[in-house]
């Protein structure tokens, strides 16, 4: 047996020591961050816990940090379960980060503000989306505990507004590790069901705990993805949660949810009777009108005389059907003067006339000949008299001198 051990020995030895330690398998340890890494290659978390006096090397591998909720920042306090094992290379051992959530109510709101931001990236606040309410909601389906406040709350003021809605509730526990689940199972179920007009989603009043469930990606990414309209209705009125920016409205209390869900009965009766009461007024005034306009017509004397109204637009029509007969035969009169006149210059430029005067026309194959010039002797000539035609034949031509004096 050698007198003195290795290196690799006594890391492995203190490691072996380590791993059978019951208490160091699996606890929790509360510290602060620092020196925090992730590398992006690997995927996993390299940081430090410290508290006022110590600190201890921490690791999270990729398929621990994936499953995480939250960004881890420096400076943030937090709880991590885990083991402590020693890496035998450098003979030091570490914390191996098997879960991590933030410590006390700083570390949650540090915690929501970036579960918000997440949400908000993706969409899920845009006021571009909201949905409108229906005016008139006949059906209303809340998603709530049916032992809480709430649930009576919004039953009587519906009762009060409006005695003939329907409520169809899907129970749901309000707090605790099962209620994120639940509630968005609840407004999954409401638009499988798709008889409701719109959803109210809320409770009563609680501490910073209690809402949590309404702070959980789970039930904002269900009401976002709601095809009903969905009313936000989470404690009271100073109270906010991340279901209320999903949502397409958000009351301040159950008691106002249920107020927005449905109108007014009563107030709907009495505007009713408002606007049937101006409606008959109006009638009346109209009715007044037309009866006075009615009356200025029957003072009119066609109404009075007609048929004297009558017999004078005969008579008028009987004056313009003598005026329009003797217009037509001045026009007729007129056209056949003109015809006639014209019928008599065409026949004084009649050839038939100046044949009758002892005149002839000549032609060859040509046409008519208006010049010797366009006979030679020998041609065959074509003579047209005012009885009929002969045939001639050129011996000789002779050209006349003529003076224009």
């Amino acid at each position: 047996m050698n007198p003195y051990l290795s290196v690799s020995e006594l890391n492995q030895y203190i490691a072996g020591l380590l791993d059978e330690d019951i208490f160091l398998r699996d606890f929790w340890l509360k510290g602060e961050i620092s020196g925090f890494k992730l590398y992006q290659q690997s995927g996993h978390l390299y940081f430090t816990l410290k508290d006022a006096d110590s600190s201890i090397s921490a690791v999270m591998f990729r398929s621990r940090a994936r499953r995480l909720d939250f960004q881890p920042e420096n400076g943030m306090e937090v709880l991590v379960r885990g083991s402590v094992a020693v890496f035998a290379p450098q003979g030091r051992y570490q914390l191996y980060a098997e879960e991590m959530e933030p410590f006390g109510v700083g570390g949650v709101y540090l915690f929501l503000e970036q579960l918000k931001e997440k949400l908000q990236q993706k969409g899920y606040f845009d006021v571009e989306k909201k949905k409108p309410l229906p005016a008139y909601a006949r059906s209303i389906g809340v998603v709530t505990s049916q032992d809480g406040a709430a649930l009576r709350d919004i039953l009587r003021v519906l009762k009060q507004r409006h005695r003939g809605v329907d409520v169809v509730l899907v129970h749901s526990a309000v707090q605790g590790s099962e209620a994120p689940a639940q509630i968005a199972r609840g407004i999954k179920l409401l638009n499988l069901y798709g008889q409701v007009d719109l959803i109210i989603v809320g409770r009563g009043g609680g501490s910073f705990e209690d809402l949590m469930p309404f702070n959980s990606e789970e039930v904002v990414q269900a009401i976002f993805e709601s095809d009903i309209p969905v009313i936000s209705a989470v404690g009271h009125e100073v109270d906010w949660t991340l279901a209320d920016l999903a949502a397409d409205i958000r009351a301040a209390t159950p008691t106002q949810a249920a107020q927005l869900a449905v109108a007014d009965l009563e107030q709907l009766n009495r505007e009713y009777s408002q606007l049937q009461q101006r409606l008959i007024r109006i009638m009346q005034r109209r009715l007044q009108q037309e009866n006075e306009v009615l009356d200025r017509l029957m003072m009119n004397r066609a109404w009075q005389k007609p048929q004297q109204m009558v017999q004078q637009y005969q008579q008028k029509c009987e004056e313009l059907r003598l005026r329009l007969q003797k217009e037509m035969g001045n026009r007729v009169n007129e056209a056949h003067q003109r015809l006639t006149m014209a019928v008599t210059g065409l026949e004084r430029l009649s050839p038939l006339k100046v044949m009758q005067r002892g005149y002839a026309v000549v032609r060859n194959q040509e046409g008519i000949i208006y010049s010797v010039e366009n006979v030679q002797p020998g041609d065959c000539l074509s003579i047209s008299l005012l009885d009929g035609e002969m045939q001639a034949q050129v011996k000789q031509k002779e050209k006349v001198v003529r003076w224009n004096l």
